[in-house]
Protein backbone atom coordinates (compact mmCIF):
# COMPACT_ATOMS: atom_id res chain seq x y z
CA UNK A 1 0.00 0.00 0.00
CA UNK A 2 1.39 3.47 -1.09
CA UNK A 3 2.58 5.73 1.54
CA UNK A 4 -0.55 8.25 3.57
CA UNK A 5 0.24 11.90 2.60
CA UNK A 6 0.24 12.68 6.36
CA UNK A 7 2.85 12.21 9.00
CA UNK A 8 3.16 11.33 11.86
CA UNK A 9 3.35 14.56 14.48
CA UNK A 10 1.59 16.69 11.86
CA UNK A 11 -0.75 19.04 12.92
CA UNK A 12 -3.11 18.45 10.16
CA UNK A 13 -5.71 21.52 9.26
CA UNK A 14 -9.47 20.42 8.92
CA UNK A 15 -10.93 23.32 6.91
CA UNK A 16 -14.44 21.88 7.00
CA UNK A 17 -14.12 21.45 10.49
CA UNK A 18 -13.79 25.46 10.90
CA UNK A 19 -9.85 25.19 11.18
CA UNK A 20 -9.96 21.90 13.52
CA UNK A 21 -6.14 20.97 14.03
CA UNK A 22 -5.64 17.45 14.79
CA UNK A 23 -2.52 16.18 15.29
CA UNK A 24 -1.31 13.06 13.47
CA UNK A 25 -0.26 10.20 15.94
CA UNK A 26 1.84 6.82 15.63
CA UNK A 27 -1.22 4.71 16.53
CA UNK A 28 -3.51 6.95 14.63
CA UNK A 29 -1.02 6.90 11.06
CA UNK A 30 -1.14 2.86 11.81
CA UNK A 31 -5.55 3.18 12.06
CA UNK A 32 -5.18 5.84 9.56
CA UNK A 33 -3.01 2.83 6.52
CA UNK A 34 -5.33 0.27 7.69
CA UNK A 35 -8.37 1.95 7.09
CA UNK A 36 -7.69 3.19 3.79
CA UNK A 37 -6.87 -0.20 2.45
CA UNK A 38 -10.23 -1.36 3.94
CA UNK A 39 -11.95 1.24 2.20
CA UNK A 40 -10.50 0.89 -0.63
CA UNK A 41 -10.95 -2.54 -0.93
CA UNK A 42 -14.66 -1.34 -0.20
CA UNK A 43 -14.82 1.40 -2.87
CA UNK A 44 -13.61 -1.75 -5.61
CA UNK A 45 -16.37 -3.95 -4.30
CA UNK A 46 -19.06 -0.72 -5.63
CA UNK A 47 -20.30 -0.66 -1.65
CA UNK A 48 -20.09 1.00 1.17
CA UNK A 49 -19.62 -0.49 4.89
CA UNK A 50 -20.55 0.69 8.59
CA UNK A 51 -18.63 2.17 11.32
CA UNK A 52 -18.70 -0.90 13.66
CA UNK A 53 -17.39 -2.92 10.33
CA UNK A 54 -14.61 -0.69 9.81
CA UNK A 55 -13.59 -0.78 13.02
CA UNK A 56 -13.32 -4.78 12.73
CA UNK A 57 -12.04 -4.54 9.78
CA UNK A 58 -8.51 -2.73 10.71
CA UNK A 59 -8.56 -4.27 14.09
CA UNK A 60 -10.34 -1.99 16.18
CA UNK A 61 -7.81 0.79 16.69
CA UNK A 62 -10.77 3.02 17.66
CA UNK A 63 -14.32 2.50 18.68
CA UNK A 64 -17.08 3.05 16.16
CA UNK A 65 -17.99 6.47 18.33
CA UNK A 66 -15.17 7.48 18.15
CA UNK A 67 -13.93 7.55 14.19
CA UNK A 68 -14.74 10.94 13.13
CA UNK A 69 -11.26 12.44 13.68
CA UNK A 70 -9.40 9.61 11.83
CA UNK A 71 -12.41 9.78 8.69
CA UNK A 72 -11.54 13.95 8.97
CA UNK A 73 -7.84 13.26 8.39
CA UNK A 74 -8.40 10.25 6.13
CA UNK A 75 -10.57 12.95 3.81
CA UNK A 76 -7.52 15.60 3.98
CA UNK A 77 -5.35 12.40 2.82
CA UNK A 78 -7.79 11.82 0.09
CA UNK A 79 -8.02 15.43 -1.29
CA UNK A 80 -4.09 15.50 -1.15
CA UNK A 81 -3.95 12.73 -3.50
CA UNK A 82 -6.44 14.22 -6.03
CA UNK A 83 -9.34 11.60 -4.78
CA UNK A 84 -12.93 11.23 -3.81
CA UNK A 85 -12.82 11.00 0.05
CA UNK A 86 -13.22 7.64 1.31
CA UNK A 87 -15.43 8.36 4.30
CA UNK A 88 -18.25 8.94 2.35
CA UNK A 89 -18.16 5.20 2.33
CA UNK A 90 -18.52 4.93 5.93
CA UNK A 91 -22.33 4.91 7.12
CA UNK A 92 -24.40 4.32 9.97
CA UNK A 93 -25.78 0.74 10.68
CA UNK A 94 -29.26 2.47 11.50
CA UNK A 95 -29.70 4.58 8.48
CA UNK A 96 -27.38 3.57 6.07
CA UNK A 97 -26.31 7.12 5.57
CA UNK A 98 -23.27 8.88 6.77
CA UNK A 99 -22.96 10.19 9.94
CA UNK A 100 -24.53 13.71 10.76
CA UNK A 101 -20.90 15.24 10.79
CA UNK A 102 -20.10 14.32 7.00
CA UNK A 103 -19.85 17.50 5.35
CA UNK A 104 -20.68 17.35 1.75
CA UNK A 105 -22.49 15.73 -0.66
CA UNK A 106 -22.20 11.65 0.23
CA UNK A 107 -24.09 10.27 -2.01
CA UNK A 108 -21.86 11.79 -5.04
CA UNK A 109 -19.22 11.43 -3.28
CA UNK A 110 -19.45 7.59 -2.56
CA UNK A 111 -20.20 7.52 -6.49
CA UNK A 112 -17.00 9.36 -7.04
CA UNK A 113 -15.08 6.71 -4.86
CA UNK A 114 -17.01 3.82 -6.78
CA UNK A 115 -15.83 5.06 -10.23
CA UNK A 116 -11.94 6.41 -8.95
CA UNK A 117 -11.52 3.01 -8.09
CA UNK A 118 -13.26 0.49 -10.38
CA UNK A 119 -16.41 -0.66 -8.17
CA UNK A 120 -19.95 -0.41 -9.83
CA UNK A 121 -22.74 1.23 -7.48
CA UNK A 122 -25.99 -0.21 -6.52
CA UNK A 123 -24.81 -2.84 -3.72
CA UNK A 124 -26.06 -3.16 -0.12
CA UNK A 125 -24.01 -1.88 2.41
CA UNK A 126 -21.30 -3.72 3.92
CA UNK A 127 -21.44 -5.99 1.09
Amino acid sequence: MDNLKVSVGEDVVIEFRDGKVITVTPHMHDALTRMRAALIATAQAGAATTYGKLVIATGGPYLAQGLGPALDVLSVDCERRGEPSLAALVVRSDTGEVGDAFVGDADGERELCWTHWGGTDGLEVGK
